[in-house]
């Protein structure tokens, strides 16, 4: 039986994400995403533990227009994804630095959907 150990609620999505470890960026799509951190695949793995720095596009009201956040994160989970050799990474990020008004759009965000 698994026990859920996450406090905030996480939701599915399909959404940019532009991620940077060591002078080096990444571009990719998150799977899903909570108020506290987010889970993606990525085409490196990153060390446990490592601070990142995230650009997280939300969409707004209209859908014409974009809020863009600036996140320091952390990694806690890096696993190799298993399909067949790919050399993709299934990564897990706790948000460690958020604004209060990045919070409060990412909060709203999430409970909206």
């Amino acid at each position: 039986m698994n026990v859920e150990r996450r406090r905030d609620p996480r939701i599915s999505v399909d959404l940019p994400l532009q991620l940077t470890f060591r002078d080096r960026t990444v571009e990719t799509r998150i799977r899903d995403l909570s108020n506290s951190g987010i889970r993606f695949r990525g085409p490196a793995a990153l060390p446990l533990l490592s601070r990142v720095q995230i650009a997280l596009q939300l969409p707004e009201v209209p859908a014409t227009s974009t809020s863009s956040l600036a996140i320091t994160g952390v990694v806690v989970r890096c696993d190799e994804t298993g399909d067949g050799g790919s050399g993709r990474f299934d990564t897990a990020i706790y948000f460690e630095d958020l604004s209060p008004s990045a919070r409060a759009q990412l909060s709203q965000f999430v409970t909206e959907r």
